[in-house]
C-alpha cells in the first residue's frame, strides 16, 4: 500500500462506504464481508508509511506524490476523509528526519497542511492508541511523562513552523494531563 496509491484507494473503497453513496439496500454477502474484514486487517497491521524505501531510507518526495494521488482519487470517490485518517494512522511510523527532528519533515509538512485535519486527527488517535493496554498508576506518573513528551515534541514542531501539528500534539498532552489529574483525585476505595 505504501508504494501503490491506487491499491490503497482500492482497499479504502472495499472497507468504507463513500460519502456520495446512499446506504445499500442489500446486505453484503458473506464473501463481501470476509473481503472487507481482511482489507480492514491490512489497515490495522499497516506499519510502512508511504515514502519508505527498501534500503531503510525515507523519501519525502515519494510521500508527497503518493499523497497527492490518494487525495485526487479519494476526493473523486467520496472517501477523502477516511483515507486521510488512515494515512494519519500509519504516519506515526515515519522515521525521524536526518536533521534530528523526531518526525521526517515531509510527514510533518503533510500533517501540518490546512486541508489535512482528518490526517492530523488520525495521527493523534494512532499516537494515543499506540500506548496499548497499560496499568493505571494512582500517581499518574506515566500520563504526566506522556504529556511532557508530547508537549516537548509540539515545541520542537512549533519551532520548525508546523503550527497546526504542534497544536494537535499540545491537545494530546493536555488530555494526558487531565488523565493524570483524574487518577490522582480518584478515591482508591471507590470501585
Amino acid at each position: 500500500m505504501a508504494n501503490d496509491p491506487a491499491f490503497f484507494c482500492e482497499i479504502i473503497r472495499t472497507v468504507f462506504r463513500s460519502r456520495r453513496e446512499e446506504r445499500p439496500v442489500e446486505e453484503p454477502t458473506e464473501q463481501q464481508q470476509n473481503i472487507a474484514t481482511n482489507a480492514y486487517r491490512l489497515f490495522s497491521e499497516w506499519r510502512t508509511p508511504p515514502g519508505s524505501q527498501t534500503d531503510g531510507a525515507y523519501d519525502g518526495d515519494a510521500l508527497t506524490a503518493w499523497l497527492e494521488a490518494v487525495k485526487t482519487a479519494c476526493a473523486e470517490s467520496g472517501h477523502l476523509e477516511i483515507a486521510l485518517s488512515m494515512v494519519g494512522h500509519v504516519l506515526i511510523h515515519t522515521p525521524p528526519d536526518p536533521d534530528g527532528l523526531w518526525l521526517h519533515h515531509a510527514a510533518a509538512t503533510a500533517l501540518n497542511a490546512r486541508d489535512t485535519g482528518d490526517m492530523r486527527d488520525g495521527f493523534i488517535m494512532a499516537l494515543s492508541n499506540s500506548r496499548g493496554a497499560h496499568c493505571l498508576d494512582a500517581a499518574g506518573r506515566e500520563e504526566r511523562e506522556l504529556a511532557t513528551k508530547y508537549r516537548d515534541q509540539a515545541e520542537e514542531l512549533e519551532s520548525q513552523g508546523y503550527h497546526r501539528l504542534a497544536n494537535a500534539l499540545r491537545k494530546l498532552a493536555v488530555s494526558y494531563d487531565r488523565d493524570a489529574e483524574r487518577l490522582v483525585s480518584r478515591d482508591p476505595f471507590d470501585d
